[in-house]
This record gives structure tokens, sequence and C-alpha cells, in this order.
């Protein structure tokens, strides 16, 4: 046998073996199937943003309307959280009179009220609803007469009148109602300016550091639950 001869026939020998150890096919391997689970669209999916805004009802909702009716009063947050747990029970107060104007409207500490939660739709932490209401039953009298400047430079005079508020506070998620106290009114009410008509009478507001002594046992204490 010639040496080219052993030299094909060699290299025949070495291709069969070879085969022997792999498949022959003359195709290429295929790629190994992957075992990692691809997500589907149902799992992938990504939340809704913003996220859809809670039921909050008006304040009017929440107290019974500005003539008080307990058949009215609607929960404020229906959704949000139980009058449960450790303090602080976060709290919206609503004026249901016109008496008090914008710069002595009674107002609670910042850390009792929700406006400050951090987050969208802080309302929606709501624990207590305080609902002020003019007591109508109270025997007002005249305190002392108030002189103030008009906006044209003139004096007028109004009756300072005595009054007294009822305050009527409700669970936000239930409208149950927890609480019911009054409070004298002991501030000054008189504007120092006004604008249009003037006369007739004004009444006494409650001060702010008697209406917080008097709901920070609410506002403050643990809660079953």
């Amino acid at each position: 046998m010639t040496g080219s001869r052993r030299l094909t026939r060699l290299l025949a020998v070495i291709a069969g073996a070879l085969c022997g150890l792999t498949a022959c096919t003359g195709e290429p391997d295929p790629s190994p199937t992957s075992t990692t689970p691809v997500p589907s669209a149902s799992t992938a999916a990504s939340p809704t943003w913003p996220p859809p805004r809670p039921t909050i009802r008006t304040g009017e909702e929440a107290c019974g309307g500005s003539a008080f009716n307990p058949r009215a009063v609607r929960p404020y947050n229906p959704d949000g959280p139980a009058y449960a747990g450790a303090p602080i029970h976060l709290t919206a107060l609503f004026v249901m009179h016109p008496y008090a104007s914008g710069e002595l409207e009674s107002e609670l500490p910042g850390e009792w009220q929700a406006q400050w939660h951090p987050g969208m739709y802080p309302e929606q932490y709501t624990q207590l609803v305080v609902c002020e209401y003019f007591d109508d039953d109270y025997q007002s009298k005249k305190v002392e007469t108030c002189t103030y400047n008009t906006s044209t430079g003139g004096k007028k005079t109004a009756e300072l009148r005595s009054a007294r508020f009822i305050y009527r506070i409700f669970e936000a998620k239930t409208g149950k109602q927890v609480s019911r106290f009054t409070l004298p009114g002991r501030v000054n009410s008189c504007p120092a300016v006004v604008y249009g008509a003037a006369g007739g009478a004004h009444y006494q507001l409650v001060l702010n550091e008697e209406l917080t002594a008097k709901l920070r046992p609410l506002v403050m204490a643990r809660r079953p639950g």
C-alpha cells in the first residue's frame, strides 16, 4: 500500500472515531434550551400611576350638614384606617359656622393634621373628624362694643357677644360619633378693618389651646385594635 493510501485510510479512521463521539449530521448543534421562566404579560404589568384618588368626602358630608343632621353624617374616608392603634390619630377639623374669620379660625397642631402626612392624597390617613358648630341654644349676651376702622378710613362699632360651640367627633372611616363636648368662646373676633357694610355682631371664638387640650385624650391615646 502506498503512503498516500495509508494517509487517506488513517484520516478516515480518525473521522469515524470522532463521529462516534459526536453527531455527524452536517447540521450545527442546537442551542441548549433556557430553563429561566419568562414572566407573562399579566405578571409583568406595572401598577397604575398616579394611583386612583380615594373616596374623600367634604366637611359638610362628614359632619352632617351646616345645620347638623345625624342622619346625614357620612364616613369621611371609608377606605381609610380605623380609629385604632398607637397615636398620633390624624385629625381633620371642619368649622360649620360663618362666625370665624380666616385668621382667627380654630386650628389643630400641625402634627395632628393629615395634610402634613407625606405622599399623595394625605387625607386618606385621617382617623378622626372634628366638627365645630355654633350653639344656637346658648343665651348669648353683649360683652363689649368693638370699634374698628373701615376701608374708607372711618370708624364703625359693632357688638362683641358671648358664644358657645359644640364639637362632635366622628371616626373618619365609619362616621360613628366617638365624643361630643362644648367650649365657650373667649377670643375677641372683631375685625381691625371692615370692607363694605359694617356693624352687626361678632362672637367670641374658642381658644386653640383649649380645643387642643380637650381633644388631646382622643388624638394621643392608644386605641384597641
